[in-house]
């Protein structure tokens, strides 16, 4: 079977990928789903330093930026994008929000300065296009998110030598698709999807997330078969 390491992004947990985890062991992977440290003095390093290395890597939203990391400690054979930011050596999250204007968001902390996402701008932003039930149950599953992963920029000064797949989410509401396409124009992929998802497609088509997962994999030679 082939590994796939899905990291998530700010504010959630490994448990997010598991209707996609499922979805993609029916198709003959094995998806690894860890949690991202959540102290509050957690930075980028800490967060590759508690992932392990695996063939197929796959970052959601601020985990593109730990998986970027990550490609550059223990490069995986294939790098896939899930409307994630997409940094090149020295940017860092907070430079990458940057590149296009829009409103500034700001959001409130915990005593430990960990960021806190209201529930309200939660549902309009990651969950967008997910039915009620989903929702509440995703908004339940929030925790507070360190400020580190968000600031750091990512080490240099070259990029990793991995190949690269962005699947671009039409309809995205956190990372907006303008936002997403000057990412990639500024650090190019070999192959980019364009997708009529929101910004959580693990939860609303983990089905069909999980089939262009493997439509990927399998056309760059990395069957279930071959580990």
């Amino acid at each position: 079977m082939t590994y796939i390491l899905l990291i998530h992004g700010a504010w959630h947990d490994g448990d997010c990928f598991a209707a996609l985890a499922r979805a993609l062991a029916a198709r003959g992977h094995r998806a690894l789903c860890p949690d991202l440290p959540g102290a509050p003095a957690t930075g980028l390093a800490e967060c590759v330093a508690a992932l392990p290395g695996a063939p197929v890597v796959l970052g959601h939203s601020m985990g593109g930026m730990v998986a970027e990391a990550l490609a550059q400690a223990r490069p995986p054979r294939l790098l896939i994008h899930l409307c994630s930011y997409l940094p090149l050596p020295g940017d860092s999250l907070a430079a990458l929000d940057r590149l296009l204007p829009s409103p500034a968001r700001s959001w409130p902390r915990d005593a430990e300065s960990r960021l806190i996402l209201p529930p309200k701008a939660a549902r309009a932003m990651l969950y967008s296009d997910l039915p009620e039930d989903l929702a509440t149950a995703a908004l339940a599953r929030l925790r507070p998110q360190p400020l580190g992963p968000m600031r750091d920029p990512l080490p240099g000064p070259d990029r990793a030598s991995v190949r690269r797949h962005y699947i671009l989410c039409g309809q995205d509401r956190a990372i907006p698709p303008a936002l997403q396409r000057a990412m990639i124009a500024r650090a190019p992929v070999e192959h980019l999807h364009e997708t009529p998802w929101g910004h959580s497609p693990f939860l609303s088509d983990p089905e069909g997330l999980a089939a262009l997962l493997d439509r990927i994999i399998r056309a760059e030679g990395l069957h279930p078969a071959h580990p």
